[in-house]
């Protein structure tokens, strides 16, 4: 029965992650209609995701901040329905300055899920298994944005998306509140599970000091730099790739959507394969998580930039549709490896007590990139085209700069592969201590 309950646990937390996510991408396909019925620019309608993306990786603060003081569980429900209410009153927009306040609101609760549900799947998986803990969640998150981008993309207004994307979650969330449990922190440590197993609590608690020490870890501060890199080509990508489609190669908004789904479908299928890659080279030689992970973000960035430069015809045949995929399915996945690896390194250099605020730090700072993406394409467009490039051009070579981004992303990585076996070293230093010392306490207590 406390299988089940924790199967149950984990899909609907899954479940409710995609749906969160779903929203992600629900613009982008119909940034050309929304520009031309607001009557805005590539910039200011760039503004309008990067206030949503900024606003969901400042609030993870604190989130991460509450997650780890608090009941994750209902801090979970609580920030789902934040995200997903003004999603629903997105559809209902009649201005520009409306759309952003939604916009705004909307990012304040989907910034929740990734400090909060990181924790929890800390917590759920053990080591060994965590980064496939963590494929599981972001796979989740793709499929969530896949999904979110073929409603936008095959519907012909684009404010419909926004209601079929939020009304899952106000039916989730209640779910997993009523069948969710609330793991005990640290369960999954090999360090405490005999402890916590004969009834003992993990009693340490979130403490600014500690928090500060965690931030003089040296892989937290890797990771950072290589979040800063590694998410302005998502940044880009995600939100203008579709309107450089039907700009620089005539797609029509179907086609170039179900271009863009099947990038998104190899990418999500990198963030699954990543996951067990990640920990099957782990297992077999130290720091082989970052080996696997730095390689794959480099030759990942390679196959994007072939999509860029490759002149796709504006009608893809049979043969074409195929080779697109297999060409994404077989390269361009590889750049997502990082996903579950960078969090399976977070959740090992970081004491249980500090990983959400930890999360929710990591977070605001991969999402600088993010956040500056969409901002950073719409201004490139426009400063390219004033320098007397074609619109055709303007479009390709943002897309090429900004995808560049992940070049030093995956040389940041050589640092990791050195630094972050020493750091996880000590983790498990402290939490034997931890144990012992628990045993102690609870021995001295019992006479």
């Amino acid at each position: 029965m406390k299988n089940l309950r924790r199967r149950a646990s984990i899909v609907l937390l899954v479940l409710m992650a995609a749906f969160l996510m779903a929203d992600q991408n629900l613009l982008p396909p119909n940034y050309q209609q929304i520009m031309a019925e607001f009557g805005i620019s590539e910039t200011q309608m760039g503004l309008v995701s990067t206030i949503f993306v900024a606003t969901s990786a400042l609030i993870t603060l604190i989130w991460g901040f509450l997650s780890d003081i608090k009941r994750r569980k209902q801090l979970l429900v609580v920030g789902v329905l934040l995200g997903e209410i003004p999603c629903f009153l997105t559809a209902f927009v009649q201005s520009y300055p409306q759309l952003l306040l939604m916009r705004l609101f909307t990012g304040i609760g989907v910034g929740s899920i990734i400090p909060i549900g990181y924790s929890l799947i800390a917590d759920m998986f053990e080591e060994e298994h965590r980064g496939r803990g963590y494929a599981y969640i972001q796979t989740a998150f793709g499929f969530g944005t896949l999904f979110g981008m073929v409603i936008a993309g095959l519907i012909v207004s684009w404010r419909p998306p926004f209601i079929i994307a939020s009304v899952p979650n106000f039916i989730l969330a209640p779910l997993f509140y009523l069948i969710a449990e609330e793991p005990k922190r640290g369960q999954s440590e090999k360090e405490l599970k005999e402890v916590l197993e004969k009834g003992y609590e993990y009693e340490y608690r979130l403490s600014w000091d500690a928090v500060k020490k965690s931030f003089q870890t040296r892989t937290n501060i890797l990771i950072f730099i290589q979040g800063l890199f590694g998410t302005v080509p998502w940044g880009v990508l995600m939100y203008w790739l579709v309107s450089f489609l039907i700009v620089s190669r005539g797609m029509a908004k179907d086609t170039a959507t179900f271009v863009l789904l099947i990038l998104g479908i190899a990418t999500v299928i990198g963030t699954l394969f990543g996951g067990f890659v990640g920990d099957y080279f782990e297992k077999r030689m130290k720091g082989g998580r970052a080996v696997a992970t730095g390689l794959a973000v480099f030759l990942g960035m390679l196959a994007a930039l072939g999509i860029v430069i490759y002149p796709l015809p504006s009608e893809l045949t049979a043969k074409g549709w195929i080779a697109l995929a297999v060409y994404s399915f077989l390269f361009l996945q590889l750049v997502t490896f990082a996903g579950p690896n960078v969090t399976a390194i977070i959740s090992q250099v970081n004491l249980p007590e500090d990983r959400g605020t930890v999360f929710g730090v990591f977070n605001i700072i991969d999402n600088v990139g993010k956040a500056f993406g969409p901002l950073l394409g719409g201004f490139l467009i426009e400063t390219l085209r004033s320098a007397g490039y074609t619109n055709t051009l303007a479009y390709e070579y943002a897309i090429i700069i900004g995808s560049l981004f992940w070049l030093p992303c995956a040389l940041v990585w050589i640092w990791i592969r050195k630094q972050y076996p020493e750091d996880r070293e000590n983790i498990g230093e402290i939490l034997r201590k931890r144990a012992e010392e628990i045993l102690r306490r609870e021995a001295h207590d019992a006479f």
